[in-house]
């Protein structure tokens, strides 16, 4: 963590700089990148936002030649948060791996990059950058860690952090729960309002003696002079009149007595200055909310207008993405329609860029158990689901994993109505044999020796086929392994094994697969243990962690397929997050689509760029299934809900 005060008359603002290095860090020159940060931030005297965006590029454009001077053991990748302080408002810029957290006694609101965490400084030119702001009040805490430590932390236990005033024992405590979560060295960053009184002295003063009062004086004595005996006549008599006058108060209006007031006048007399005083607080938030948007929608503005005036595409991307999200703040503090306005048109701008297009017409089908592990492809009007957790339809858990058919009425874009069956499941006998845990699914046509087409099943005891919602029991040699994946192509199963580095192909006999299993590679390779997926057309075609695709021919790897090197020069956004992929085979042109949880990258067999498609029902995304003909796109989400929509043409 770096704190970098201001220098002179430059900017008055505070920066502060959290990094998370990976690499080795006892030779990172801190001193020199420290300088650096203060001086680009202090060199642009515009917002606050746009001084953050250039003393971050030009952070990350010093550490690409650092890296590039250096061997690959000496290089560094670095996840970067500025923040900057403008009386009680915060403004933050993260790119790589970053975690913030605004904590509230109502809870905590993580500020992260959206959809995971983007590349790293130091990897690459282009960056992704996100923004935020926070208020701060009084019992409000701002946190900022590295993006490994930030999740782990208890949001329960950052809560009550709001509770304590010494930052001394709110360190502590953040401390002890850092100490039981990780074993890494943790730098973290904590801002909040001062509110801690003067410190009393330590020591008691010896109390003086008291001023002695001042006398009081005497009081005066009033002469008093003897009064004489006062005679009356002896004639004179006094006697009671006979007839009196009304008695009258001396002074004053006459008493007029009131009644007694109700009890709702006492509870109207309580409630009424209460009533005034919170709908006086509430006017107050929201012309102060409304004050913030109006401020911030501004700035969103002049990087709409920088961007319309960028010279270079990778310019123009960094504006849209900051007035995007400067435009996406402002609706959370007020709904203004010019910022609903500026964030459609950047990013509509955005896609344009990564020519990058939006579903259409999405529309949710069904609800089915969350989960991150299911399997999905489709077959005509006909939906086949693998869950490896066994929860499906029914309410009793099949351990192991089971197979969800569903019916899709394409006329009323709805389900059928005996639809949500379940085909087979984990210990079902078939022709006495037990089956095992579902690992994969494929669709087999009747081909390369097949009479009929049907569902094929690989489990961990062997292969199982459903035809017609019919399930039996496939005879072969095959021993599956504990993660294995399947595909059919041509008549042939192939299935892939990352343990033992390699792809297994079986050929069919007649209607089962009792031949041995012939290896698609002449030696087992390594790599393969960090395949996420692959897929059989023509050609073989390899996902892995990194993002890379390769493509083998024959068993021998193309090298000159462009999807090989990552960051890829023919993909306007490298792969971060690869999940899996998918293809139409009784297209007539398949294309492949990679799936990420935010997106589907549409590439050619050669792996030629086709287009993107992303929009805001693609969020979270665990499996796909694509028909080109009738421009079907099926996909589920983490959270289990299953949705249809249109693919737009290809231009």
């Amino acid at each position: 963590m770096l704190e970098l005060p201001p220098r002179g008359r430059r900017r008055p603002e505070p920066l502060y700089a959290v990094l998370t290095v990976r690499g080795d860090p006892t030779f990172f020159p801190f001193e020199e990148a420290a300088r650096l940060l203060r001086a680009t931030f202090d060199r642009h005297p515009g917002s606050l936002t746009s001084a953050l965006r250039e003393a971050l590029l030009a952070f990350n454009h010093w550490l690409l030649e650092q890296n590039r001077h250096a061997t690959p053991e000496e290089r560094w990748e670095i996840g970067l948060t500025l923040l900057t302080v403008r009386e009680e408002s915060i403004f933050l810029l993260q790119a790589g791996p970053a975690w913030a957290a605004h904590v509230t006694r109502e809870g905590v609101q993580v500020i992260a990059p959206e959809g995971g965490a983007s590349s790293a400084l130091g990897a690459a030119r282009a960056i992704s950058l996100h923004y935020g702001m926070v208020r701060l009040r009084p019992e409000d805490r701002l946190m900022v860690a590295d993006a490994e430590t930030g999740p782990l932390l208890d949001p329960a236990a950052l809560t009550a952090l709001t509770r304590i005033q010494n930052l001394p024992l709110i360190i502590e405590a953040i401390e002890i729960q850092v100490a039981r979560t990780v074993s890494h060295p943790v730098a973290f960053l904590i801002l909040a309002i001062d509110r801690t009184p003067a410190p009393l002295p330590l020591t008691k003063p010896t109390a003086s003696p008291p001023p002695p009062a001042p006398p009081v004086p005497a009081p005066l004595e009033v002469p008093r002079r003897p009064l004489g005996k006062l005679r009356l006549p002896g004639r004179l008599r006094l006697s009671r009149p006979r007839w009196t006058f009304p008695r009258m108060p001396r002074w004053g209006w006459p008493t007029i007595p009131l009644p007694t007031a109700p009890g709702w006048v006492h509870t109207l007399a309580w409630v009424l200055p209460w009533a005034i005083t919170l709908i006086t607080f509430g006017v107050y938030i929201h012309q102060r909310n409304v004050l913030i948007a109006h401020r911030l929608l501004a700035q969103a503005q002049a990087e709409a207008e920088e961007a319309a005036r960028a010279p270079a595409p990778g310019e123009a991307r960094r504006h849209w993405e900051a007035a995007r999200d400067l435009a996406r703040t402002v609706q959370q503090y007020a709904a203004l329609p010019e910022a609903a306005a500026l964030q459609e048109q950047a990013q509509r701008q955005l896609d344009r860029l990564d020519q990058a297009v939006q579903p259409l017409h999405p529309m949710p089908l069904a609800r089915l158990p969350p989960g991150r592990l299911w399997r999905l492809i489709l077959r005509d009007n006909e939906l086949y689901l693998l869950d490896p957790e066994g929860h499906c339809a029914s309410e009793t858990l099949r351990p192991g994993g089971c197979v969800l058919w569903i019916g899709y009425d394409e006329v009323h874009r709805t389900f059928l109505g005996e639809s949500m069956q379940e085909l087979l499941w984990s210990g079902m006998i078939l022709q006495g044999h037990p089956v095992g845990a579902l690992l994969d699914l494929t669709w087999a046509g009747a081909e390369g020796g097949r009479s009929v087409g049907g569902l094929i099943v690989l489990h961990t005891q062997g292969l199982a086929e459903s035809r017609n919602r019919n399930p039996r029991w496939v005879p072969s040699r095959f021993s599956p392994p504990a993660d294995g994946r399947l595909r059919f192509y041509g008549g042939n199963l192939y299935v892939l094994d990352r343990a033992r580095g390699q792809i297994w192909r079986l050929r069919p006999t007649g209607d089962d697969y009792n031949g041995d299993p012939e290896p698609y590679f002449a030696s087992p390779r390594a790599d393969l243990g960090e395949a996420v997926d692959f897929l059989v057309y023509q050609n073989l075609y390899v996902l892995y962690r990194d993002g890379r695709v390769r493509m083998f021919t024959m068993g021998h790897e193309e090298e000159g397929f462009p999807l090989r090197e990552q960051p890829a020069p023919a993909l306007p956004s490298p792969v971060r997050q690869p999940v899996g992929l998918a293809m139409d085979l009784q297209a007539p042109r398949p294309w492949l689509y990679i799936l990420e949880p935010d997106r589907l990258i549409q590439v050619g067999p050669r792996g030629d760029f086709i287009r993107q498609i992303r929009g805001e029902s693609l969020k979270d995304l665990v499996a796909v299934a694509v028909d080109e003909g009738r421009r079907w796109l099926f996909f589920l989400r983490a959270d289990g809900t299953l949705w249809v929509a249109d693919l737009p043409p290809v231009e």
